[in-house]
């Protein structure tokens, strides 16, 4: 199933009954962001996808705009957060409450803590005014990610439809009310 505009932003999704996984393509502006490599195929996200659906359906129903909490080198939220991991302190106060920051903002934006084991893009997602960057960082992943470190923006409406429309599937499919 498809839901979107492959050029704008997409989500293409089959469902596998027999072991409750779910396939899973993300295209933003053309691009899968989720796509990797692996013998020799090019393959995209299959695994149970339900800690993330929860994370993604909590992130559209609290859809604000959450600037990177720290100064930080970088025009989009992974480039951001990888040069704010840079910072050290000798005062472990101080120290652990700009960590906390970081750790607290991603758990917000960032959906791989939620992926359960499966292989899956880092993907950031920060809502800024009319619209929704998403940015990824796959630089040191084992897995061989097609996108290894960039950012595309998507209409904030847009986005919200799509996203919307893939977790009433999502839900519907997997754990439908009788």
């Amino acid at each position: 199933m498809l839901t979107g505009n492959k050029e704008t932003f997409a989500i293409e999704y089959t469902f596998f009954d027999d072991d409750k996984q779910t396939e899973l393509a993300m295209y933003v502006n053309g691009k899968n962001i989720l796509e990797f490599e692996r013998d020799g195929k090019t393959l995209t996200t299959k695994w149970d996808l339900t800690d993330i659906a929860i994370w993604l359906r909590d992130l559209i129903e609290n859809a604000v705009d959450d600037p990177y909490p720290v100064e930080a080198d970088g025009n989009y939220a992974a480039l951001k957060d990888i040069n704010a991991r840079e910072f050290d302190s000798d005062n472990d106060d101080e120290f652990d409450a700009y960590y906390d920051k970081l750790d607290e903002w991603n758990e917000r934006h960032r959906w791989h803590p939620h992926n359960n084991g499966g292989i899956i893009a880092d993907v950031y997602f920060q809502f800024v005014g009319d619209f929704v960057e998403i940015s990824w960082n796959n630089e040191d992943d084992d897995t061989d990610f097609t996108y290894k470190l960039g950012f595309e923006t998507v209409q904030k409406e847009i986005f919200l439809s799509v996203v919307d429309a893939f977790l009433i599937d999502y839900a519907n499919h997997w754990f439908p009310v009788n």
